[in-house]
């Protein structure tokens, strides 16, 4: 609850009601789908296939500022998080989405473009380090 201090009662007001053509984060029945492979094996880093993700959101209307308050992110960091390039143009690293909070903008974007990315860059790794205690032996 937040107080409106320039209202002459003083009273506690309510708060503003959420955007009516989004859902909400949990709302949304419909399972997250998933991307085509080769669109994932497209992408090298993890900027951008966190820019897919966000290229391939459910619906359209959906801005990072909205995303931000729905998935408890930090709303001026947003714009980071979703630009394919990992340096600005002053050549300052980006900052990533955080590992906490992949699942949860996940289901908010509706799509597992994240989650496939890194399941196929553990694969990878699994396997290169298996084959590297294999040459070991």
């Amino acid at each position: 609850m937040t107080f409106d201090y320039h209202s002459p009662s003083g009273r506690p007001r309510k708060p503003a009601a959420p955007v009516p053509d989004l859902p909400s984060p949990r709302a949304s029945s419909a399972a997250p789908r998933f991307l085509p492979r080769e669109e994932i094996e497209a992408c090298n880093t993890y900027h951008e296939v966190c820019a897919l993700a966000w290229k391939h959101r459910r619906h359209r209307g959906m801005s990072q500022p909205y995303l931000a308050a729905t998935c408890d992110l930090i709303q001026q960091h947003v714009s980071d998080y979703f630009r394919p390039d990992e340096r600005d143009e002053s050549g300052r690293k980006r900052r990533k989405l955080p590992a906490d909070k992949v699942g949860v903008v996940q289901e908010q974007l509706g799509n597992c473009a994240i989650a496939q990315w890194l399941a196929r860059d553990m694969a990878l790794r699994l396997v290169e380090e298996y084959f590297a205690m294999e040459t070991v032996r």
